[in-house]
């Protein structure tokens, strides 16, 4: 990168992260995120819709985030019968990341997991569901440029590949290079074994790690550090 452009994405970031006060984002707990205190009944939704957890570290020592984004996972369903608005649902993508940073002690990178195991054409039919995707993928570049090791996407249906074609539209050529695509688990857990533990994965997965958010979620702060947080994040 050149100096000038390197020095205006910093300056964007930093102004970026005052205006959502990403401090607070960070310091807060999964439930403040989802407003578990007002509305417990759309953040259990969420975690029921959305299986998803930190996992462990592979065998370069960082961290392993798994998402699982099957059919009842939709923007437009947390909403609707949620009330959870897509900006709570981006917002909570942001402390999914800041909590990663925060597992890796802000250095190095990490590594994701996307299971798409059960994704339907509705998923990608919907428009509201889209603009979520889109604006993680915005999000992500913006903001946690180079965090990325490796994004492994598992499990994934063939329809998934026309809709893959538009989301490769949204990387830039590094990301795209740290992405693999699988279909299914003879093709990806060879390729995932050879960087991490595959005792690691969710139990529905064959590992070992049971996904949990009661009474804490696995990317939850200690305590200490959400004392200065707000008991929920209305951005």
């Amino acid at each position: 990168w050149k100096v000038p452009a390197t020095l205006k994405l910093l300056v964007e970031d930093l102004e970026w992260r005052e205006k959502q006060d990403v401090l607070r984002i960070r310091n807060s707990t999964a439930s403040q995120m989802l407003k578990g205190d007002s509305n417990p009944a759309g953040r259990d939704l969420h975690h029921q819709l959305f299986p998803h957890g930190f996992l462990g570290h592979d065998k370069q020592g960082r961290a392993v985030v798994y998402k699982w984004w099957s059919k009842p996972f939709c923007a437009k369903t947390l909403e609707n019968e949620g009330g959870l608005s897509l900006q709570d649902i981006i917002n909570y993508n942001v402390w999914t990341m800041e909590r990663t940073a925060a597992v890796t002690q802000q250095q190095g990178q990490w590594m994701y997991i996307i299971d798409l195991k059960g994704l339907a054409l509705s998923n990608l039919a919907s428009t509201r569901h889209v603009s979520y995707c889109k604006a993680l993928a915005d999000t992500d570049a913006a903001h946690f440029p180079e965090r990325l090791a490796r994004l492994f996407i598992v499990n994934a249906p063939s329809l998934f590949a026309g809709f893959w074609s538009l989301v490769q539209s949204w990387l830039d050529q590094a990301t795209k290079q740290k992405v693999g695509l699988y279909a299914s688990p003879e093709t990806w857990k060879p390729e995932l074994a050879t960087v991490m533990d595959l005792e690691l994965l969710p139990t529905h997965l064959g590992g070992k790690t049971v996904l949990s958010y009661t009474p804490r979620h696995s990317l939850d702060p200690p305590e200490a550090e959400t004392a200065g947080a707000a008991s929920s994040v209305e951005h």
